[in-house]
């Protein structure tokens, strides 16, 4: 709910503080406190119990959205953003950890299902009133309304979740943790700024080597850690690589679906904020339901696995070309249309991948190869959000509010997204043949 509202809010926001210029720039950051606390918050989880982070960045989550309402500076709206997905990401990876732990394997996948029910139920109803409370005006209530929830929640987990910790002393990575902060802030920065200054000026040139330097000393520092945020040990396990690539280029699209899909509605189409904030509403109705059905059914056999990959990976590449190629013409109903055919793609998507990645691994590795799955996930979308940051600017980098080239801005995009999925496509008929065993229907 707090992420779709943000998505629906975001050009709303920038606007309103004369920002627009930063868009892409916001996206880029709020997914990158995303995917830096992704492992972090994992680690931080066994070292002082999971239900003491969720609570913790509850409660910080709560203040960045009321510092989002007041502030009236594009750099502190960015602050706020990147600490806002520094929060999520602490708590992002507990309710798959938990879903594993606390269940028999064999209905893991429909305990996932339900997840991504529960997501998308959120998704529907952050979007719808959030874009519903900015037509009457209401922005300030618009941007903290997600606090309501998310105090219903932290209530209940304090009431029901037990605060389980590592059974063994836990060691915080706190050299990789300094290493990779700013690797990756200093990298995704660079690079969204490199169309606009290129990439021979100096500050961005010295931010890709300084970046490119902090990263090499990461890998270093993590291959000699007693306890990595980033096991790379795992990175040996073949199987488990491929489907976190696929699982990489399954999340591939999302932001050209959650960020760009309404700026186009709102500023090119010039619908009402609220329609922005339902143009994923048959994607969620789909996600709601179908996910129960598909974890079901995933679940009889190894090897349904396989067939699901497939379809998540197509059925996000024929919309995605679609948008691509309607432009600035396209109609709401097209749109949504789109969109509800990656409900299905999700549906199958999120009930096969992490869970077919968790089999491959060992007991002790559950919980941290299952954050670095979520790692790589939220990764994807920084990935992305900088790929369509740089093909976003180019096309609006003349006149960024011009919807014209808003729309080709956005065209560009959902091109670059269909295009990844069909690579993953073929990696997942051409690459898993050693993880399943088609006669046998089991793992190798």
């Amino acid at each position: 709910m707090s992420g779709q509202s943000l998505n629906t809010l975001q050009g709303p926001m920038l606007e309103a503080i004369g920002a627009m210029e930063y868009f892409s720039l916001a996206s880029i950051i709020s997914i990158l406190g995303l995917t830096i606390m992704t492992p972090i918050g994992g680690k931080l989880g066994d070292l002082v119990g999971r239900r003491n982070m969720v609570l913790f960045a509850g409660l910080v989550s709560m203040t960045c959205r009321i510092g989002l309402s007041f502030t009236s500076s594009a750099i502190a709206h960015i602050l706020f953003r990147f600490v806002l997905g520094a929060a999520t990401g602490a708590f992002i990876s507990v309710p798959y950890i938990l879903a594993r732990e606390i269940n028999e394997e064999k209905v893991v996948p429909r305990m996932m299902g339900f997840l991504a029910s529960g997501m998308a139920v959120g998704g529907l109803l952050g979007g719808l009133i959030a874009g519903a409370l900015m037509d009457l005006g209401y922005m300030r209530p618009a941007i903290v309304f997600p606090i309501i929830p998310l105090i219903i929640g932290v209530t209940l987990i304090t009431l029901n979740l037990p605060n389980k910790k590592a059974e063994r002393k836990i060691k915080v990575d706190v050299p990789g943790i300094l290493t990779l902060t700013p690797a990756l802030t200093i990298l995704i920065i660079a690079i969204n700024y490199a169309p606009k200054k290129g990439f021979t000026d100096i500050k961005v040139l010295g931010g890709l080597i300084i970046g490119i330097i902090l990263a090499i000393l990461f890998v270093k520092i993590e291959k000699k850690a007693e306890e990595p945020i980033i096991p790379f040990r795992l990175l040996k396990n073949k199987n488990y690589v491929i489907l976190l690539v696929i699982g990489l280029i399954g999340y591939f699209y999302m932001n050209s679906m959650n960020i760009y899909a309404p700026l186009v509605a709102i500023n090119v189409m010039q619908q009402p904020k609220s329609v922005a904030g339902i143009l994923q509403l048959p994607r969620t109705i789909i996600t709601m339901i179908l996910p129960i059905f598909t974890g079901v059914w995933v679940a009889k056999k190894v090897t349904n696995h396989k067939i699901a990959m497939i379809i998540a990976t197509a059925l996000v590449a024929i919309p995605m070309f679609v948008m691509s190629f309607a432009g600035a013409n396209a109609s709401v109903i097209l749109y949504m249309t789109m969109l509800g055919v990656t409900g299905i793609a999700e549906s199958f998507r999120g009930v096969s991948i992490t869970t077919m990645a968790q089999t491959c691994l060992e007991p002790q590795d559950l919980g941290i190869g299952t954050s670095l799955v979520n790692f790589v996930n939220t990764f994807a979308g920084l990935l992305s959000s900088s790929i369509f940051g740089i093909a976003y600017d180019l096309k609006t980098k003349a006149n960024p509010a011009d919807p014209a080239l808003i729309a080709s801005g956005a065209s560009s995009i959902y091109m670059l997204a269909g295009i990844v999925s069909v690579v993953g496509v073929l990696i997942v008929l051409f690459m898993t043949k050693d993880i399943f065993n088609k006669e046998k229907g089991q793992l190798r």
